[in-house]
């Protein structure tokens, strides 16, 4: 290289790969995972084969690219969510409503479902999507203010789970019905009465110890003769 030569990123090439990734998951949530090909995927990008080959290798690598993305996207609307009430409020009732509206969304629904049914008897696609969850809820965590595995958070991330469990259960039971007759209406409702308030009890726990946890700190580490970094 030239001295003095600068180095400038392969615009086209990240927008090939976000292309392939977005065509990836609309033809997951379209055609199920029996449609789901390098090919099809390609024909839906509008790119060679060769280039999703290229990209990503093989189905597990675009599959690893796509849970990638949709983690990046939830992490951005998390933050947003926290960031939209006012300091009075807590940001759990947002959280909820989101996630239960969006696990009807007929997009998610048949990407979640569909990825569920291949984990079934693909193993390194149910530890993708372990993993998924796993830093879902830490990116949950990290928007509501406290650090994901701090010994105060623990219960608030065991209930994260309960959460999410009750979240891929409302995407099967619900995504494909009528959402305008009784059956939605209550349901969401309900889950909202029972979710909510379960929630803030763990966050406001949550807060509690971390907090008692900043004040005890010092005085421990003065216990122990260790100084406070400067």
């Amino acid at each position: 290289m030239a001295a003095g030569q600068v180095i400038r990123p392969n615009r086209t090439g990240a927008a090939t790969r976000k292309r392939i990734v977005a065509a990836a998951v609309a033809v997951l949530a379209e055609r199920g995972f029996s449609g789901f090909t390098l090919q099809a995927v390609a024909d839906r990008a509008g790119v060679l084969f060769g280039s999703v080959t290229h990209h990503y290798g093989t189905r597990d690598g675009l599959i690893d690219a796509m849970l990638a993305a949709v983690l990046a996207g939830y992490r951005e609307r998390f933050v947003s969510l926290a960031a939209a009430v006012r300091a009075d409020e807590s940001p759990i009732r947002a959280l909820v409503t989101f996630l239960l509206d969006d696990a009807v969304d007929p997009e998610t629904a048949g990407i979640f479902l569909e990825l569920w049914a291949m984990a079934t008897h693909q193993p390194a696609v149910a530890a993708a999507i372990h993993q998924l969850y796993d830093d879902a809820v830490d990116a949950c965590i990290e928007a509501l203010g406290l650090r994901p595995r701090s010994a105060g958070a623990r219960r608030l991330r065991e209930s994260l789970y309960v959460l999410g469990a009750m979240i891929e259960g409302t995407s099967a039971l619900f995504a494909s019905r009528d959402r305008s007759r009784p059956p939605w209406r209550a349901f969401r409702r309900e889950a909202i009465d029972v979710l909510v308030p379960y929630l803030e009890v763990r966050l406001d726990a949550a807060r509690g110890a971390e907090a008692a946890g900043g004040r005890n700190g010092p005085e421990r580490n003065r216990r122990r003769g260790v100084s406070r970094p400067i």
